[in-house]
Order: C-alpha cells, then structure tokens, then sequence
C-alpha cells in the first residue's frame, strides 16, 4: 500500500514539474509576443505616413449625422501599417471612440472595407486629419466632454504632423449650438451624462439634442 502512494506520488510530482515546465514556457512565448508587437508599433508610430480618410458625411448638409471615422495610417518599409480610427462627433461629443491597431497588407484592406461599409470616405491631407481631430476634441472639451478613453494612445499617431498647416477650416456643432444625437448603442447612463453637461456648460437653450425618450428620463 505504502509503496502504492509513493508511486503515486512520483507521479503526481512529475505531472506537476511538467505543467510548470509548460506554463513558464507559454509565458515566455507571451512576453516575447508581447515585446515583439511592441517593438513593431514603436517602429510603425515613427514610419512615413500612408494614406488618411475622412467620413464624407462629417459636413454633409444634406446628411444631418454629423459623425464619422477619420482614418490616419503610417507604414514601415517591411509592409506593417499602423492605423489610428477616431470616430469623430463634430456636432457635440468630439472623439466618441478611438483605438489604434497594427495590420500587414494582407489584412488592411478588408479592415477598411469594413469600416467604410456604408462607403462615402475621402482622402484627407495628414495635417487636416489631425486638426479636424484635435479640433472635434477642443470643442467637446469647451462642452465639458471628454475624448475616449484611448484617445490618448490613437493620439500617438500624430508624431510630427503639422495641424497648422493645414489651411482648411472646420465648423463645429449645428446651427452655432451643440446638437447631440444619442445613437442606438447609447446608454442611458451615457445620454443622462451628456445631457447633464450640455445643459449645466450651455444652459438650458443653448444646445439641441435628439435622444429618442422624454427629457424627464434624463434628468432627475
């Protein structure tokens, strides 16, 4: 019986030796995945700049949306291309989402085929991408708006684009007022917040908004 368990044992100790054995390798593989994609984004934030969009609809007067993505590339001589995607509201809320990701040539033109679903986009000179941009996120901010939460890393791809030489100008909100237009994935939580801050930083005449539910709903 005795001789049982120390077989037993013997076994386990050895099953567990493996498993660590494995567990350190996999998180060796990871670090080193890790340190590699680094590397490779690090490289790509200071590579030539490869194509802009912006969503033709932004400053469309006949499509009262008002919000659309607006695309910055760069791209590395070895064919990796970093991409920045800002979801730009200039009607209210400035940069509603943002995330910056890394693409080969395979898989960057089925990214933007995918986001330019509803077609429309148009080439847009680096410097005027980056100051429709920040200047989406000034406005919103002068709203008591912030940008999304990684704007801060999107925003990495600017490097050194020169907004100020851009010689467009860009109008932001409607009609000289913010005008929110809550989307179908707004929660109320999210509406009731800007709707808060709209009306403490406009006063309550001092902007539109279209919300899909009575103001009550809103504010408490």
């Amino acid at each position: 019986m005795a001789l049982n368990q120390k077989r037993l044992q013997k076994k386990k100790d050895k099953q567990a030796a493996k498993s660590k054995a494995r567990k350190a390798a996999q998180k060796k593989q990871g670090l080193t995945g890790a340190f590699n994609h680094y590397r490779a984004m690090h490289l790509a934030l200071s590579a030539p700049i490869f194509e802009c969009w912006e969503a033709g609809q932004l400053f469309d007067p006949q499509n009262d949306v008002g919000i659309g993505p607006v695309v910055i590339t760069r791209k590395t001589t070895n064919g990796d291309i970093l991409a920045s995607v800002f979801l730009v509201d200039v009607y209210c809320l400035g940069i509603k989402d943002s995330f910056l990701r890394m693409f080969n040539e395979e898989t960057y033109p089925s990214f933007m085929k995918k986001i330019n679903e509803q077609g429309g986009f148009k080439k847009i000179h680096p410097t005027c991408a980056r100051k429709l941009v920040e200047g989406a996120g000034k406005y919103a901010a002068g709203l008591g708006l912030s940008p999304h939460k990684d704007y801060r890393e999107a925003k990495k791809i600017f490097g050194d684009i020169d907004s100020a030489a851009c010689p467009r100008s860009f109008e932001f909100g409607k009609d000289g007022m913010p005008f929110y237009i809550a989307g179908p994935y707004d929660k109320p939580k999210f509406i009731k917040n800007v709707l808060t801050k709209l009306k403490k930083n406009c006063g309550p005449d001092g902007y539109h908004y279209v919300a899909y539910a009575e103001e009550e709903d809103f504010f408490i």
